[in-house]
């Protein structure tokens, strides 16, 4: 796969680039780099192919995950001119790491065996740890990298005994192995394997941030740098989510019947107390880490499911979000600069008076989130509420329904602050990097809103 060659080189590359003291160039040697690896995906499309004896599968899944979450690192660079822009220092080393992280992500979602796995899991964590505290000087930047850190070393830790377990009683690490043990057996096996599988789940569970192993994220997302919260937003987050629903549907698809009722109850809690708490949060950076811890518990429908539409209504969830992530905290990262605050929702007041054109990024970011029609998000909460009702979670999807609406409380606070409320804004500078990155996102969350067939078809 020539995408985990492209990654890693272009990593160094960047190092190379800080130590000559290039600056300029980094930014467009990132890009270019990752505007090969996306092409170097188009041409892996085929026939699933197996790599490293067996370690990693290269197949449809594998391939639309890697090239949203390289789209989205494209995107997500295009902020980091200008929200980089007067730092001397490390700025090479930031890019190298998140380079490193997507490098983990791909691995995660390319998996064919639990070992693999648990590599693509940490390539991706380290480097987050060290990036949720790159702002050195900060207090809150330095508590968040800690206890990412000390959290996130703990869930590994649950995930690695869990799957240690589940190897002492299959005698293998690989995902095919796994699930003919299982089918062998009719579904029956020890409680040396079952306890494998809850503590592969709270491990899981804890990488997406799913209530309640979800106590980590809100810190992590307020005191972390603006434009690394939006990387855990939306790469870390497709990342884990794309792993869950590769590990249980291809390891333990035959013992539904035996983990479906705690998942029942995990994305019922995180659907509900998430946009409760949401609803009372100032900070946009706060209130987006419960938004997120929500959007969790939309796209656990799709793993509790397990059916035809899982894949792909969660890669249609998984994009849209990211792009809606993206035009929020980019409008955040402008209004903060210019403000010099900390971005509550005061900060909004006004916003349409002063410029339009962030007021209807906006607009249509919150609207998707949201799930209001005409935009992605209602129809990527469509296909994740018709998969589940196929299932026969009913009564799940209502929740989630009653979490939606609750949810649209907090998103139109925002709203209401840009086109109702007064408020003086200061001169907002837009680079011509963020409003092509607005726009791409502006294009993606109405044209995947009009026509939804473009992206839930792929998988």
């Amino acid at each position: 796969m020539t995408v985990l060659i492209i990654l890693p080189v272009l990593g160094i590359i960047m190092l190379y680039l800080g130590l000559l003291k290039s600056g300029r160039s980094l930014l467009p040697v990132a890009i270019t780099g990752l505007l090969a690896a996306s092409v170097s995906l188009v041409f892996e499309w085929g026939p699933a192919r197996h790599l490293f004896s067996d370690m990693l599968i290269i197949d449809h899944y594998s391939v639309a995950f890697s090239f949203s979450m390289t789209v989205i690192t494209v995107i997500i660079l295009l902020l980091a001119g200008q929200y980089y822009r007067g730092v001397e220092f490390h700025v090479a080393e930031i890019y190298a790491l998140m380079l490193f992280s997507l490098t983990g992500a791909i691995l995660m979602v390319s998996f064919s065996n639990l070992a693999m796995l648990f590599i693509g899991i940490e390539t991706l964590s380290l480097p987050m740890y060290v990036l949720a505290g790159s702002k050195k000087f900060s207090v809150i930047s330095n508590e968040a990298s800690f206890k990412y850190y000390l959290l996130g070393s703990f869930a590994s830790a649950v995930f690695l005994l869990g799957i240690a377990l589940v190897y002492g009683t299959t005698a293998t690490f690989n995902v095919q192995g796994i699930a003919e043990f299982v089918n062998s057996r009719n579904g029956v096996v020890s409680p040396l394997f079952l306890a494998g599988l809850i503590l592969i789940l709270i491990g899981m569970a804890f990488k997406v941030a799913a209530i309640p192993f979800h106590f980590w994220t809100p810190d992590v997302y307020e005191g972390s740098p603006t434009l690394i919260t939006l990387f855990m937003a939306t790469v870390v987050k497709t990342a884990g989510f794309a792993a869950f629903l590769k590990l249980f549907s291809g390891c333990f698809s035959q013992l539904t019947g035996f983990w479906q009722p705690t998942l029942w109850g995990i994305t019922a809690l995180t659907l509900i107390i998430s946009n409760l708490v949401a609803t009372r949060q100032n900070g946009i950076k706060r209130m987006m880490a419960y938004s997120a811890i929500s959007h969790s518990g939309f796209l656990l429908l799709a793993i509790i499911s397990l059916n035809s539409m899982s894949a792909g209504s969660m890669l249609f969830y998984t994009f849209s979000y990211s792009l809606a992530s993206i035009a929020i905290f980019g409008v955040l990262i402008i209004v903060k600069n210019a403000r010099g605050d900390e971005g509550t929702v005061d900060s909004f007041n006004g916003l349409n008076h002063s410029d339009h054109f962030l007021s209807l990024v906006m607009a249509v970011a919150l609207m998707s989130l949201a799930g209001i029609p005409l935009t992605a998000g209602f129809f990527a909460k469509y296909f994740l509420f018709v998969g589940a009702i196929k299932e026969h979670f009913t009564w799940l999807v209502i929740i989630a329904i009653i979490g939606a609406l609750i949810a649209i409380y907090y998103y139109f606070r925002i709203l209401t602050a840009i086109y109702f409320h007064d408020g003086d804004q200061p001169e907002l500078k837009t680079g011509i990097a963020y409003k092509t990155a607005f726009v791409i996102c502006l294009i993606g969350l109405v044209v995947l809103g009009i026509f939804p067939g473009l992206g839930i078809s792929i998988l």
